[in-house]
């Protein structure tokens, strides 16, 4: 059986032509394209160019299907959490999507903050903190920014629910990707009236909730367009964060996520809600009543391409990534500088959207190695320090299995086992997240209610490619990482 996995992104959309015949299962063509700068400028995105872009690219794979013979028997959708679009009364886009990038409310969001009891009552709630970033706070900033848009809207959607609209013509979304909206209560898994009566919605302006499971039949012009039969099943489409669990066979708990790209995350699950005291980490929502405790970071490669064309290089091609890389492997990080990762503000732990960042310790003796040592290094003292409250609020991860472009880089994945302080595994399956779409949609196509089908896809996922490499932490490494790792914790708490 041949399933089709869609995913939009911030910067792009992508899609898999993935197979889930027992041992032969996997991906058997891709497609990805970016969106041109008139479409996505990173805080928000045009729907409709978001939309094309997607047909796009499944065109290309029902093309693929049919030079292999193959007939598609349903499509998984997978979008980006915390994004938002107001809809007039014909359910048509008021603008732009506003994406989890755009904290334009950041100084409305720090506000609200200082309310600290209703900052712990709406933590406790959602498993979501009070931050610009959540389409809850979106709202509240608009309401209070923009009357004259919040008086148009008269439904709210996001990303995902507009692609999912747009292929079947119904209106639905998944508690997966409501679970970050900041409107839902992680506890009954529906929409929480407390927090929509405070931030000034109705239950109508919402889409009905169903399983990340539900789906509806691919529209006739939708299906014209990319050469489907119509009525092919359309899932209604999860998070990314979540169907990147799903792939490296986290639903059922003991494996833990880690992802390094532009920003960074680390995602481990549960069968009921794990919220620490103080707000800190987050818990959203998976599939089957599992729940997801997670921490999300702003700053990761996008501190590196900062350093990286800051420090002159004209171009980041891979030719530069690896030099670079090359050259930490000979830093003495002992007498490196403290980098403070927080160029793009913060998510967790400390949800301070006007947090930032730079060098501490920096001499002239130091050079641009020495710098670049130091970014590498502060980004991973951001994640550790989300490590160690996950771990807290739960139980030790049996196995961490890290994706995205730190997996580049044999240095940044040796110093990332020395900063966590324990192995690190990578599986070598790429679009773990795409991966995951495409297990749901196996699930719709099986007519498999579930978790049988997911967890024998993933039994094979990793027979095939468990542990291509394993990171250890080195011997004597902890004498270096940490009494600085200690240093980075007192600058931290220095500079709330």
């Amino acid at each position: 059986m041949v399933v089709a996995s869609l995913e939009v992104s911030t910067t792009s959309a992508k899609c898999i032509l993935y197979s889930g015949e027992g041992e032969s299962s996997g991906v058997l063509a891709e497609a990805s394209r970016r969106y041109c700068p008139d479409v996505a400028d990173g805080p928000t995105q045009d729907p409709v160019g978001m939309v094309d872009c997607a047909l796009d690219v499944l065109r290309q794979m029902v093309q693929a299907a049919e030079a292999r013979g193959h007939r598609i028997e349903a499509i998984g959708l997978t979008g980006t959490w915390h994004s938002m679009l107001p809809l007039d009364g014909e359910r048509k886009p008021l603008g732009r999507i506003m994406t989890w990038a755009d904290l334009s409310g950041a100084e409305h969001a720090a506000a609200q903050r200082r309310d600290e009891g209703m900052v712990r009552r709406f933590y406790h709630t959602t498993g979501c903190m009070v931050h610009a970033m959540y389409p809850a706070w979106k709202w509240h900033y608009v309401r209070s920014s923009r009357p004259e848009l919040a008086e148009r809207a008269r439904f709210i959607a996001s990303q995902t629910e507009f692609l999912f609209e747009s292929l079947t013509g119904q209106a639905a979304v998944s508690r997966s990707l409501a679970s970050g909206t900041g409107l839902f209560n992680i506890h009954t898994l529906d929409w929480d009236e407390w927090v929509l009566q405070l931030v000034g919605l109705r239950r109508e302006q919402l889409a009905p909730l169903v399983e990340g499971t539900h789906w509806a039949p691919l529209l006739p012009e939708m299906a014209e367009q990319v050469g489907l039969p119509a009525g092919l099943p359309v899932t209604v489409g999860c998070a990314d964060g979540a169907m990147n669990q799903l792939a490296i066979g986290g639903l059922a708990g003991g494996a833990m996520s880690m992802s390094v790209g532009t920003s960074g995350a680390l995602r481990v699950t549960h069968t009921e809600p794990r919220i620490p005291d103080t707000p800190s980490t987050w818990c959203y929502y998976l599939l089957h009543g599992r729940r997801l405790a997670g921490a999300a970071v702003n700053n990761a490669t996008n501190c590196v391409d900062w350093f990286l064309s800051t420090t002159g290089a004209a171009e980041l091609t891979p030719e530069v990534y690896d030099r670079y890389s090359e050259a930490v492997a000979g830093v003495d990080g002992r007498r490196a500088p403290i980098f403070m990762p927080f160029l793009f503000g913060e998510r967790c732990p400390g949800w301070n959207e006007n947090r930032s960042g730079g060098f501490v310790g920096l001499r002239s003796t130091h050079g641009t190695y020495d710098m670049y040592y130091a970014v590498l290094e502060g980004i991973l003292f951001n994640m550790r320090q989300c490590y160690d409250i996950l771990v807290q609020v739960g139980d030790w991860p049996e196995r961490v299995l890290v994706s995205g472009g730190i997996t580049n880089s044999e240095p940044w994945m040796q110093l990332a086992a020395d900063v966590m302080g324990r192995e690190l595994l990578v599986t070598g399956t790429a679009n773990e997240s795409t991966v995951g779409g495409a297990l749901v949609a196996l699930m719709v196509a099986q007519g498999d209610s579930a978790c049988e089908g997911i967890n024998q896809q993933v039994d094979c996922i990793q027979r095939r490619s468990a542990a291509v490499k394993r990171y250890v932490p080195r011997t004597g490494a902890d004498a270096v990482i940490g009494p600085r790792y200690q240093r980075y914790l007192e600058l931290y708490a220095m500079h709330q």
